[in-house]
């Protein structure tokens, strides 16, 4: 692999490690926990190891002294306490910085960060894990000595392991500086004949034999994350070597021996018996142990049957694959969807015979072009999870500077979203959050005067309903100030004094351009750049935001999401010689009206009464200029629509019926209208116009 291609691994995958870091970091904070501090170690200890791989001396060199401080910490040496969480939050910002810099940071933050680790580590005490020492490996020796463990381990790397920008040389650095190598065979079955060597491809190979005075975990831990996709293994043998059967057998063989010593067919010391014999006599340890009486022929076929099922395992494994990709394949699908329309189009107007015959081939097609598109469509989900799990460091930082204590609270992490809507998604979040950080939960004292507990929480929860992702972002705060939020919107002329305003319509008042309640401009807030950007973002994503709030209990915003911004269900509606489609999630039902029902309301405009609701009467031929074939509402279709706690009633002239359809951008031109959100071609080459329910109510409104 090149030099920019293993940075470029290492660049994606350093930004995930040091999210999962800071994550862990702030639980670390609320609680001290043995298994997230585990956890901590092991990330530093790969972000060192790939950093290395990449060529990033200085990154490789800091994260070998906070990995240092990090085992100090998971033996006891150290312990949990905000100023270790400050100097680990601040070395990760470091090591960000660092690598953004290609491995140059400030000099001054790096000296002083340093500084600290070595006050930790103690002054002129060496890091437990202190750089290898690179000395010849000896020849096997025998010599046991008190305190000392003797672990024997087999190391085979695929031949793709670079490709995950992981170097077995310097795990294998990192093994030799946990002791001393007693045995070493170097596996050269794998390798290639010199013209078919690729440079790119691993094929190293170890059979060793570790004499240490670190317990099997610290050797298991180098191998943490390469042990999954590589054959790893590290097996006790201190008692055995002991006994001078040290470094005998094969893999399949310890195997072997192993299953048969589980299974109480042999003890250990008729293992050691048995794994003595093998070497001297060169036999097979099935045939061994039953010469010696230790197993039955049907007790060695068992062991044996056992042996291969564990070598077959199969291992999982995942492959990245670029987004642009998946997006040519849902475009290549779009236009399978395309023809089909044409194809059902012309059964149609076939004779019965052959048009039902066509149609019924059609159907088969149509079940595994929907299956098709889910499955593309699952390969584009991801777990809003992380993304989540980011904003623990920012409600951290920001409730501290507000002098607030504030946890976060994720539920629903395993929820999927496309990825492409949670990567919009996340800036709207962003400041929701800040809001309740900033105007919804109070400082601990106010808390206390309130009965309720000092620190204050944020809940991100997410889930799925009706074919949408919800997610709620709430707090435990102080609400929202209704008096306040009147008093300001009086104040900026948006309603008038004693004007009779319900609870729905006066919370909305916080998602209107420029409105703030807030006493004060700081960081947080209070910057006329308010909810309504929050709501133009999510609304341009196909959703919608609500909000509700209870005085002294907090508030909750809630955003519905679509599960994906690519593929929609739509009804095809005509008005005129024009199509238009609505998302089937945005319709509540479609009617004829009655003359009766038809009347016009003061500051609404033309209404249909329906089910005890007046609902707006949408005309969209007036709206988009063009001819309809129905100008009396009580002739026409009307299709209802919601957005929100909105409904509106469009007037149409035909339903055409349902159909899947794949969402094309529209031009610069067309889609000043905010009533409109794409187009789609139809079968017969037809092109439609996607109807933004959100956007038309917006537009109502204006």
């Amino acid at each position: 692999m090149e030099d920019t291609g293993i940075r470029d691994v290492f660049l994606k995958e350093s930004r995930e490690i040091l999210d999962h870091l800071e994550s862990d970091l702030i639980v670390l904070e609320e609680g001290s926990d043995p298994e997230v501090v585990h956890r901590l170690f092991r990330y530093f200890h790969t972000l060192k190891g790939s950093s290395g791989i990449a060529g990033f001396k200085n990154v490789y060199e800091f994260t070998h002294k906070v990995e240092s401080v990090l085992d100090k910490v998971r033996s006891g040496g150290v312990a949990v306490s905000p100023e270790l969480i400050d100097l680990l939050l601040g070395s990760l910002d470091w090591v960000r910085e660092a690598i953004a810099g290609d491995d140059a940071a400030p000099e001054e933050s790096r000296r002083a960060l340093i500084s600290k680790t070595d006050a930790l580590l103690g002054v002129g005490e060496s890091a437990p894990d202190a750089a290898p020492e690179k000395a010849d490996i000896p020849e096997p020796e025998r010599e046991i000595e008190v305190g000392f463990r003797y672990f024997r381990v087999h190391a085979a790397f695929r031949e793709d392991v670079f490709e995950s920008g992981i170097d077995p040389l310097l795990i294998m650095e990192d093994l030799a500086a946990l002791g001393k190598f007693v045995e070493r065979k170097i596996d050269r079955s794998r390798l290639p004949l010199l013209e078919d060597m690729d440079p790119e491809k691993c094929y190293l190979a170890w059979d060793l034999v570790l004499k240490t005075k670190h317990p099997q975990q610290k050797v298991d831990d180098v191998f943490l994350f390469v042990r999954d996709d590589n054959d790893i293994s590290v097996e006790d043998i201190t008692a055995l070597y002991t006994s001078g059967a040290g470094g005998r057998g094969t893999q399949e063989e310890r195997m072997l021996g192993e299953i048969l010593t589980e299974k109480g067919i042999l003890t250990e010391n008729e293992l050691t018996d048995v794994l003595i014999s093998q070497e001297l006599e060169n036999k097979k340890i099935g045939t061994l142990v039953v010469e010696k009486g230790y197993a039955t022929d049907k007790d060695l076929q068992f062991a044996l049957t056992e042996q291969e099922k564990i070598k077959k395992k199969v291992e999982t494994s995942t492959v990245r694959v670029d987004t642009g990709k998946l997006d040519t394949l849902l475009n290549l699908l779009g236009e399978i969807v395309i023809g089909q329309s044409g194809i059902n189009r012309i059964a149609d107007e076939l004779d019965e015979e052959k048009g039902f015959r066509l149609k019924n081939a059609l159907y088969g097609l149509d079940r595994v072009t929907r299956e098709f598109q889910e499955q593309i469509m699952a390969i584009r989900m991801i777990p809003v999870g992380p993304s989540f799990e980011q904003f623990r460091r920012f409600v951290r930082d920001s409730a501290h500077a507000l002098g607030k204590d504030i946890r976060l609270e994720i539920e629903g992490a395993e929820t999927e979203l496309d990825k492409t809507v949670i990567e919009k998604i996340g800036d709207p979040l962003k400041h929701m959050i800040r809001n309740a950080i900033d105007h919804g939960i109070e400082t601990p004292e106010e808390r206390g005067q309130a009965g309720k507990e000092p620190i204050g929480r944020i809940m991100l929860r997410a889930y799925h309903q009706e074919g949408n992702v919800f997610i709620e972002v709430s707090d435990d705060g102080a609400g929202v100030n209704r008096k306040r939020l009147r008093e300001k919107a009086e104040s900026m002329g948006i309603i008038k004094p004693g004007d009779e305003v319900n609870d729905a319509r006066l919370l909305s008042i916080l998602f209107m351009p420029g409105f703030s309640t807030a006493a004060r401009v700081g960081e947080l807030s209070g910057r006329g750049v308010g909810m309504d950007v929050v709501k133009t973002n999510i609304e341009s994503l196909r959703g919608s935001v609500e909000i509700e709030t209870r005085a002294g209990e907090g508030t909750m915003f809630r955003v519905k999401l679509p599960l994906t911004l690519a593929i929609i269900e739509g009804m095809l509606v005509r008005v005129g010689g024009s199509i238009y489609i609505i998302p089937l999630l945005s319709i509540v039902e479609s009617m004829q009206p009655r003359r009766e029902d038809i009347s016009t309301v003061k500051e609404k405009g033309e209404v249909v009464h329906v089910r005890g609701e007046f609902v707006t009467l949408v005309r969209l031929y007036d709206l988009f200029g063009i001819k309809s074939e129905f100008q009396n509402p009580w002739e026409s279709l009307m299709v209802i629509v919601e957005a929100g706690i909105s409904r509106v009633g469009i007037m149409i002239d035909e339903l055409l019926g349902q159909q899947q359809i794949v969402i094309k951008s529209l031009e610069n031109y067309i889609s000043r209208s905010r009533a409109l959100s794409g187009a789609a071609i139809l079968g017969d080459g037809r092109v439609a116009l996607i109807i933004d329910v959100h956007g038309l109510v917006e537009e109502l409104s204006r």
